[in-house]
Parts: C-alpha cells; sequence; structure tokens
C-alpha cells in the first residue's frame, strides 16, 4: 500500500499495468524480429509480420518491411532497417490503437546470445550497438472509452483503486469511467463510484468530474497542470488537487526507465477533440561490462 511521502500522494502505476508494461511489450516486440530469422538466415517481411501477429490480441492492418543490403547480413546479426505499419492494433486485448507506425534504424546483434532467454537483459546483452528508431502512435477517444468498459482493463483499474486507498477506507466499486478529450491538450474525466454497503445499509455514490490540461517537458515528463474537479458538485480544494498532481507527475517521467537502458524521447504530444497524437524516439542500449 503506497503511503504519502514529502506532502505529496503517491501511485504506483506497475500495479495497474502488470503484464502489460510497456517495457514488458517493448521486449516482446524486439523478441519477434529476432525470432523472424529463419534457419538459414534470413528475414522475409510476412514472416515478421505473421510473428508479430501472434504477439497481439489482434491487428486489422498491418504491413512490413524489412531492408537487408546484402541480403545475408541478418546471419552476421546485421539489419538495415524495420518499418512497420498498422491499423487497429490490440497489444492487449480491447485496447485499439488506431495507428502505429516505427520505423527502426540499423540493428547489429548478437545472433547467438539474443536466442537465449532472460528478457530485456539478455537483449542488452545480446546488442553490439544501440537499438534505436522512432514510432507514431494515434489513439481515438471512442476506443480508448471502449477499453475502458471492457472487463479486462476495468479490473485492472478497479485494483489501482484498491491499491490506493488506505485500508480502513470503504471499498468503492467502479460504476463508469469515461475519457473526454478536449481542444488544446485538455482532457476530461468522469466516474462514477458505487460504496460497497454492508447488509443493512445504504450505499454511498461518489461522482467525480475532473478537467486537466498536460505539456512535455524537455521530452521525457509529461506535466499534468491546470487541474480541477468536484466531488458530488463540490469544488474540490486546489491544495488537495495540487498534491495529486504532483504524485502523479512523479510516475509520468520516462527516466524511470533509464536504469534498465531504455531511453525515450516524446517528439510530439497532441490532444484534440477526437484523438491523441504521440510521436517518440526510442533507444535501447547495449548492457555494459559494470552493470551487474
Amino acid at each position: 500500500m503506497p503511503t504519502p511521502h514529502s506532502g505529496y500522494v503517491t501511485l504506483n502505476v506497475e500495479h495497474f499495468w502488470g503484464n502489460y508494461c510497456p517495457m514488458e511489450w517493448f521486449t516482446i516486440l524486439l523478441s519477434s524480429f529476432i525470432a523472424a530469422i529463419t534457419p538459414v538466415g534470413f528475414i522475409v517481411d510476412t514472416v515478421v509480420a505473421n510473428t508479430l501477429r501472434a504477439q497481439v490480441a489482434g491487428v486489422e492492418e498491418l504491413a512490413v518491411r524489412v531492408d537487408n543490403t546484402p541480403s545475408y547480413q541478418p546471419i552476421q546479426g546485421k539489419v538495415d532497417r524495420i518499418r512497420i505499419a498498422s491499423r487497429g492494433l490490440e497489444p492487449i486485448e480491447n485496447l485499439r490503437i488506431d495507428s502505429f507506425e516505427l520505423e527502426t534504424d540499423p540493428l547489429d546483434f548478437d545472433l547467438n546470445r539474443i536466442q537465449q532467454p532472460g528478457g530485456i537483459k539478455k537483449l542488452r546483452e545480446s546488442l553490439r550497438k544501440p537499438f534505436q528508431g522512432a514510432f507514431r502512435m494515434v489513439i481515438k477517444e471512442t476506443d480508448l472509452n471502449q477499453a475502458l468498459e471492457s472487463p479486462n482493463i476495468k479490473v485492472q483499474i478497479q485494483k489501482l483503486l484498491d491499491q490506493v486507498l488506505p485500508p480502513q477506507a470503504p471499498r468503492f466499486e467502479i460504476v463508469k469511467l469515461r475519457l473526454n478529450f478536449l481542444q488544446e491538450n485538455r482532457l476530461g474525466l468522469e466516474v462514477e463510484l458505487k460504496q460497497e454497503a454492508e447488509e443493512g445499509q445504504e450505499s454511498n455514490q461518489l461522482d467525480i468530474t475532473a478537467e486537466v490540461s498536460f505539456q512535455v517537458e524537455g521530452g521525457r515528463s509529461i506535466k499534468l497542470i491546470d487541474l480541477s474537479a468536484t466531488l458530488n458538485e463540490r469544488k474540490l480544494s486546489q491544495r488537495f488537487l495540487g498534491l495529486l498532481t504532483e504524485g502523479i507527475n512523479q510516475q509520468l517521467d520516462l527516466a524511470i526507465f533509464e536504469n534498465q537502458g531504455f531511453i525515450a524521447r516524446i517528439l510530439k504530444l497532441n490532444l484534440n477533440e477526437d484523438t491523441l497524437d504521440i510521436v517518440a524516439f526510442f533507444r535501447l542500449n547495449p548492457a555494459s561490462a559494470e552493470e551487474p
């Protein structure tokens, strides 16, 4: 159970992601590239596409282009470039990404070492040079709200709520959770919670509405700003909202992945009334000899 630290409200978002951790999915994605190398050492676009399809819950359209000159380079663990374009991608069931595009720089790895199990650590040990590239991801408001209503995702959000509330607090069930995309990078939230009452007691209901803006700082972190909220139509104090914002902002810094050798920078983040559009750069560094 998280506890307030230095006056800030702390949230453990890893509890929400569980097996859906972005780093875990990145590991699967990179492993899929390598798994598509056939025994004779050639990478075929179709093989890579089929391997990626097997690693996600679903995808409506998928195009893969793997560039190699000369064609025998994969035997040496080298790939010139990988390009992926997809539509209707579901990395997990019921979470639809409208479009996802990725393009990598040249990839150079030890073919024997990368086929050994060991997750992100083994992948880094197999790299002869940083693995890097850029991607663009577009998410629609309608798709995101459908995801929030799906049982597999709703149960994870419920677990996060149970974790945030102190043990002595009443337990609340999420009845409604909806996000509203607004103009100029502003986001709205509507939440209905129902208290689990004991037999013979009347349950309470909490209606929460909130609006918040966000901005990218240094490409590395997302900062929530100008948060306003109401609880059962009563405005919440700015002091409480400030503490809440600080706690959430601590979890929105991409530096938390850098101790795993993964560096990411947000190049573009734009929210309008229909879609969230993100463009980002990523790099996975080879493991150094000094690392445990």
